[in-house]
């Protein structure tokens, strides 16, 4: 019996591969030239340009002058003196790109902030203006020597204090509300009405 021989496949790249590689590995968006602009660490991961910031603003900040590790391999990468938007670019990425997208547009940080000056079309009344994204972390830490101040609704959540808040209101409203029934109903701030004794003679 003869036997039939193996054929063995070779992959090639398909358009899903290549529209992989345009999309950020953490945030899985795809790349563009502003603030989704593919950075390239020295490990040579890919990242874009909003990920490694938030990346760097997660370091204590006396180290947020230093490397930054890589989240894949933890190659350390040296931000220059520019801070991230200053690290390199990968052309193969934004050559990529559709046509518009393949110059680079000058992207700045103001503390916690990418932020990037959007230029007017030539022939509109517009002015430019400053487009900014948040790059810090959500939670911020108290300051140090901040003792947080605890009250009675410090444990409760937004919602939960709303509820209490307006229960108390509602308790008050009643305390203040049944004397003024009391006088209105019986003339006095006694509110039941007791018959008087009948004199026997």
């Amino acid at each position: 019996m003869a036997k039939t021989p193996e054929i063995w496949h070779t992959q090639v790249d398909t358009v899903e591969d290549t529209d992989s590689r345009l999309e950020c590995s953490i945030c899985f968006t795809k790349y563009d030239n502003i603030f989704k602009t593919p950075k390239l660490l020295l490990c040579s991961h890919t990242l874009c340009l909003e990920c490694v910031a938030r990346l760097v603003a997660a370091l204590p900040p006396e180290k947020q002058a230093e490397d930054v590790l890589c989240p894949f391999c933890r190659q350390p990468t040296h931000i220059p003196d520019g801070g991230v938007p200053a690290l390199q670019t990968s052309q193969e990425l934004l050559s990529n790109l559709p046509a518009h997208l393949q110059n680079e547009e000058s992207v700045w940080i103001e503390g916690n902030k990418l932020c990037y000056k959007q230029q007017p079309e030539t022939n509109s009344n517009q002015k430019d203006f400053c487009i900014c994204v948040d790059i810090g972390l959500s939670k911020k830490d108290n300051p140090v020597g901040y003792r947080q101040r605890r009250g009675l609704f410090s444990g409760c959540s937004d919602w939960k204090r709303l509820l209490l808040i307006a229960f108390i209101i509602l308790i008050l409203f009643c305390i203040l509300l049944w004397p003024i029934e009391c006088v209105l109903k019986t003339g006095s701030m006694r509110c039941s009405s007791e018959p008087e004794p009948t004199k026997q003679p």
